[in-house]
This record gives C-alpha cells, sequence and structure tokens, in this order.
C-alpha cells in the first residue's frame, strides 16, 4: 500500500508480519547476521545484527553484547532491532519492534522511520502512542465510512489478499457493514492481531 498516514500492506495475512530489511538512513551498524558471539582482534565487540538507532546515539559495548546474545536467540527472519533511548527491541515483528500495530506508514507523532519488506513504516516511542496514532487515523479519515469500504481503501485488492484480509475481521467480531467508528474498539485489536504484533526481546541500554 502507498502513500503517507496510513496502514502498512494490510492483507499479507494473519500472523504474518511485516519484517524490516534493518536498511534506513539513521542506521548506524549494518553488519552480517549473527553466528555466535565475535570480537573484533583489537578487541572491539562487533555487533552480529541489522538495526535502526532511533534515539540514544551509539549502542555501548555493554549493550553491544547483550543485542547479540538476543540476537543468537532470535529467529532468522526476525533478527533485527530498534534501539530507542534506554532500550532497544531486538527480534519480534516489525510491528512490535517500531511499537506500530497498524503498521502505520507515517504520522505526525512519529519519531523516527525504518524500511520494511515493502517501503518504510512510522517508528514511535511507545505502543500507546503507536495505538493512538492507529485510533486517531482510523476515526479522522475512515470514521464515517463502512468498515468493508475503509479496508478496500487500506488494503486494495491489487495489493493485497483483501478478501481473506475482511475474513479474519469478520471473525474476530468486526460487523463489515457498520461504520469503522462504531467498530473502532473491535477494529483495533482485530487489525493487531492480522497485522501481526509479536513480541521480541528488550535490551536495556547499558551505559
Amino acid at each position: 500500500m502507498a502513500g503517507g498516514n496510513i496502514p502498512g500492506p494490510f492483507g499479507v495475512g494473519a500472523n504474518q508480519p511485516v519484517v524490516d530489511t534493518g536498511t534506513n538512513a539513521m542506521t548506524n551498524h549494518q553488519v552480517p547476521q549473527p553466528h555466535g558471539l565475535k570480537t573484533a582482534t583489537n578487541g572491539v565487540v562487533e555487533l552480529e545484527v541489522n538495526g535502526t538507532i532511533i534515539a540514544g546515539g551509539p549502542l555501548s559495548k555493554g549493550t553491544i553484547i547483550e543485542v547479540n546474545a538476543a540476537g543468537v536467540k532470535t529467529p532468522s527472519k526476525w533478527r533485527r532491532f530498534i534501539a530507542y533511548a534506554n532500550v532497544v527491541h531486538v527480534g519480534g515483528s516489525l510491528a512490535w519492534r517500531a511499537n506500530n500495530p497498524g503498521n502505520l506508514r507515517g504520522a505526525a507523532t512519529k519519531i523516527g522511520s525504518v524500511s520494511g519488506a515493502v517501503g518504510s513504516f512510522a517508528v514511535f516511542a511507545n505502543l500507546d502512542d503507536g495505538h493512538a496514532a492507529q485510533r486517531a487515523l482510523y476515526l479522522d479519515k475512515y470514521g464515517s465510512i463502512k468498515v468493508r469500504d475503509a479496508i478496500n481503501k487500506l488494503t486494495p485488492p491489487n495489493e493485497n489478499d483483501t478478501v481473506k484480509y475482511l475474513a479474519e475481521l469478520k471473525r474476530a467480531g468486526v460487523d463489515l457493514d457498520k461504520d469503522v467508528k462504531s467498530q473502532i474498539d473491535v477494529l483495533m485489536p482485530a487489525v493487531e492481531v492480522n497485522e501481526g504484533l509479536i513480541a521480541g526481546i528488550v535490551v536495556k541500554r547499558i551505559p
């Protein structure tokens, strides 16, 4: 799905989260995938997980060690990180790493962006901010139209399996023929499941 403040590619299938590539203009470390913890010959610990630093500056040696250790425990398809001021999210789905349960492309409250398999996605300071941005988008832009019509706009059939996505929402209890505003409290958690908010490992930054 292209555009600005709209959710990422809906319809990729339930529990099939978007996976970020770990490439972004703000990324400080682009290194090979980990095959175990390594130390360079000069004693410097090498970061072995690709990712994006959004806030907090470069990772300390201690933090790199912890991120590498978390990476070893993470399936290769999710072996990425996003670093915030105080913590680093390692593994899990992109929606979780970026605090972006709706896989929004952008929002006024985002603190950065991260590359995904199909474009860039917003990064929020915390999950509450991500939920708030998602809710505001749905209500402000699509609140008065039927859920079915909103999803078809957000998830055009030429880009996604919209029929399957709608079926998943219906199974979750969303009335597709009522307006988004009336269904918002059921719609948001259903979308969250479809977008794949799968937790990884939270590593605390070490000074």
